[in-house]
């Protein structure tokens, strides 16, 4: 799941700091972040897209205090519970991916065996009229 979708998701709808419009000094409207990182994981904050480039460090924490210890735990094993789950749905596409290949290549494979079969039955009708027509004297035997 990307930043962005965290980011909206931890976010209170209720916030009246939601509201606020925060510009830089490029005239960019700023969204509204949170923190991944383990020092301050779920402080939410706004900061300018061009931060760190050319010496311009607008950045200002949304919370005044620290995240208390126990909601960074949580948070931290929900965001990691996240990824495993990410992980097993990519691997799980992958697996039905490789399943579905192994099918169509049996499907084909089948198919390929039926074409062969009845090119044979064709060939062998025509070898077995071919040899009535000589040995027979023109006479036609029913089957």
């Amino acid at each position: 799941m990307s930043n962005a979708i965290l980011n909206r998701i931890c976010n209170d709808e209720n916030d009246s700091m939601l509201c606020v419009k925060i510009y830089c000094k490029h005239g960019d409207l700023l969204s509204m972040q949170t923190s991944w990182s383990k020092d301050n994981l779920g402080r939410r904050f706004w900061s300018c897209p061009c931060y760190r480039e050319n010496a311009y460090n607008f950045f200002r924490w949304r919370d005044r205090e620290d995240v208390d210890i126990r909601s960074k735990f949580v948070i931290l094993r929900l965001a990691n519970r996240i990824k495993e789950l990410e992980i097993d749905d990519e691997n799980h596409i992958k697996r039905s991916n490789k399943w579905v290949m192994k099918e169509k290549k049996k499907t084909k494979c089948c198919k390929n065996w039926k074409l062969i079969f009845v090119l044979f039955i064709v060939v062998f009708f025509s070898i077995f009229k071919h040899y009535q027509e000589e040995h027979c004297g023109g006479w036609k035997v029913l089957m």
